[in-house]
């Protein structure tokens, strides 16, 4: 029988909750009794806030703003939880940003800015969190990171964009050996019907023509489904419209090894 992880009572905190799914997580979250900080960029963050605190009746969230390019500014949200609330128990790396879309920057300042906002900040974000839970054996958390379609799909219009999702893929799947302690797991849907994607960021080739937009709802439905089931860790779920979830699969240490011999094989080979 797979154990379910507890989230009445727990703290979260969700990055780019002002709006988007990082609200719709936010608000699900406080429904199903945890407590909940919203980091975001955008000072719409208070009025959401406040939105959900008038729902529950009584302080079950707090906004702080938050830049998450800035590592000073990241590691504040993340301390907040305990300020707040005395602990920290679930990060949702939700925030991210769209490098400019369909033209060539030569100045490469929209990839660096959508690296720093999509992975960079990610990582910053996780590290702080698993300095927090590693401080004490007693402390366990959960992670949940969103990556996305484009990080299995080749897009030359958003490559900047595809590269970072496709890095937080990986950096997820690397962190697998963590849990049980701390599980790190990643929803990678398709286009999302948010403010996020709007039509003309789309191209005629784009995943999103193809399949469909997302409701916000169903993939935050599978983030809950990855926080609460124990035996998930180092998972990445890839989410399409009106179609069952795919578990991308995790690298296979047999397969590793076995390329790693050959590939010292061959050089062996070559130096005799």
């Amino acid at each position: 029988m797979v154990s379910t992880y507890e989230i009445k009572g727990k703290v979260a905190v969700v990055t780019g909750g002002a709006k988007g799914m990082g609200f719709v997580a936010a608000k699900t979250l406080v429904g199903l009794g945890a407590k909940v900080i919203i980091g975001d960029i955008s000072d719409k963050g208070q009025h959401q806030a406040d939105l959900l605190n008038a729902q529950a009746g009584y302080c079950a969230v707090v906004f702080k703003h938050c830049d998450a390019s800035e590592p000073a500014m990241l590691h504040a949200l993340l301390d907040s939880a305990v300020s707040e609330f005395g602990r920290l128990d679930i990060l949702i790396n939700n925030v991210g940003i769209l490098d400019k879309p369909w033209q060539y920057d030569p100045s490469g300042e929209y990839a660096r800015r959508c690296i720093d906002v999509n992975l960079r900040s990610l990582i910053d974000a996780t590290n702080h969190a698993l300095h927090y839970w590693n401080a004490d054996k007693n402390r366990k958390g959960v992670v949940i990171n969103l990556a996305s379609l484009a990080a299995h799909w080749p897009m030359e219009f958003m490559a900047a964009y595809a590269a970072s999702k496709a890095g937080i893929a990986h950096y997820t799947k690397c962190l697998a050996t963590l849990a049980p302690k701390v599980r790190v797991n990643a929803v990678a849907p398709g286009g999302v019907n948010t403010d996020f994607i709007m039509a003309e960021h789309l191209g005629p080739n784009h995943f999103s023509v193809k399949t469909g937009l997302i409701e916000p709802q169903t993939v935050v439905d599978q983030i809950i489904r990855l926080i609460q089931d124990e035996s998930k860790a180092g998972d990445v779920v890839i989410i399409q419209n009106n179609k069952d979830p795919i578990l991308c699969d995790r690298p296979n240490s047999q397969i590793i090894e076995a390329a790693i011999k050959q590939g010292t094989a061959d050089v062996n080979s070559k130096n005799r």
